[in-house]
């Protein structure tokens, strides 16, 4: 695939240059949200080699980032009836990926948990995408290198301030992500 990018010459901070920064803005815009139909359908399917399905990932992601959830909670999380997320859990439960247990506090409640194979899968997956942008990224000058990750770690803190105005105005439940590496300059 080839996308038809032009790039200004300069980015200045004048309003005469307001349109090329606007150019070089839309140009990142494309080139990081190009995900096409074929894209992803490859990602869909080779996702854990095809032996799960969307839901039964984002089932994953839920109690990764939540914890143990029960039953009810769980269903809501996946927008889904409490019978369906039954039968999701079912199938999840003899693949090894999650396992019930009674709570601690009420046992009539029965909590869903992610098992170790469970926790492995988004390993795999990170695995897979690193080796991927590792082969790209061994494509680029040392040039290119460093200025595609300081635009990274400038973005990472711009979006990370668009969190903290989001929470001090409380405008939107900020998620929370890692903080923003900083760059060390070194004597070249």
């Amino acid at each position: 695939m080839t996308l038809n990018i032009s790039l200004p010459r300069t980015i200045g901070r004048g309003s005469a240059d307001r349109a090329a920064r606007q150019e070089t803005l839309d140009g990142l815009l494309a080139v990081l949200t190009d995900w096409g139909p074929r894209e992803r359908i490859q990602m869909l399917t080779s996702w854990h080699r095809g032996s799960l399905s969307v839901i039964h990932l984002i089932l994953l992601t839920v109690l990764e980032a939540e914890g143990p959830l029960s039953m009810s909670r769980l269903a809501e999380a996946l927008d889904v009836s409490v019978a369906s997320a039954t039968g999701i859990v079912d199938r999840m439960a003899r693949r090894g990926l999650v396992v019930r247990r009674h709570a601690s506090d009420d046992r009539r409640i029965i909590m869903v948990h992610l098992t170790k194979r469970g926790r492995t899968v988004f390993g795999h997956l990170e695995a897979i995408r690193r080796e991927r942008l590792r082969r790209a990224l061994d494509r680029l000058s040392d040039d290119e290198l460093d200025g595609f990750l300081r635009g990274i770690i400038a973005m990472r803190a711009a979006a990370a301030q668009l969190r903290a105005d989001a929470a001090a105005s409380g405008s939107e439940d900020p998620s929370a992500a890692p903080p923003a590496p900083t760059i060390h300059e070194t004597a070249s």
